[in-house]
């Protein structure tokens, strides 16, 4: 299911094409190449830090670029039981959504190897029209990429057909993967 983008110096794709019509704001860069740019730019080695430190650059880059922003911002979700199955509801925060001209981006980031999937059920619920997952993703192991996907794949099983714009940023590896 996911198609693996170029790495951040590759060329834009068809749907970067269609994003840049839909999400222009500063320049000519999209908001993905936009958000690429202070994810890749990050020190990941600087992990107490990097939560705060990605955060603070991408709620600059969007207000500079006009976007209401909000950190932290409430959501209300349903959320999966693992050990039980059992759906329960819960309240949490999205770690950062931008809205401008009625349009929303919503943001979760993870420092560890995987997206939690508290993380995926929110942007899969939240009312936004671009999702990102972030992850720092810095593993010995391989295969922690395809972790993350078949992670995003369980989910989009259990919630349906999702028509949802969803994209994995990883950090360590600078890959932006479509979900």
């Amino acid at each position: 299911m996911c198609k693996r983008l170029e790495k951040w110096s590759g060329p834009l794709c068809p749907l970067h094409k269609r994003l840049r019509l839909f999400f222009c704001s500063i320049g000519n860069m999209t908001v993905l190449e936009q958000v690429k740019s202070v994810c890749f730019n990050a020190n990941i080695e600087n992990r107490e830090g990097l939560h705060r430190n990605v955060l603070n650059g991408l709620k600059a880059l969007f207000a500079k670029g006009g976007y209401k922003v909000y950190l932290e911002y409430p959501i209300h979700f349903k959320s999966r039981i693992r050990k039980s199955g059992d759906w329960i509801s819960r309240d949490g925060n999205l770690d950062l959504v931008a809205i401008k001209k009625g349009r929303k981006i919503a943001i979760e980031f993870d420092t560890g190897v995987r997206l939690k999937f508290k993380s995926i059920e929110k942007l899969f619920q939240v009312d936004a029209d671009l999702c990102i997952g972030i992850i720092k993703c810095k593993s010995n192991r391989s295969g922690s990429l395809d972790v993350n996907i078949e992670r995003f794949e369980q989910l989009i099983e259990e919630f349906g057909n999702l028509k949802k714009n969803v994209w994995l940023i990883v950090l360590s590896e600078k890959i932006v993967c479509k979900v």
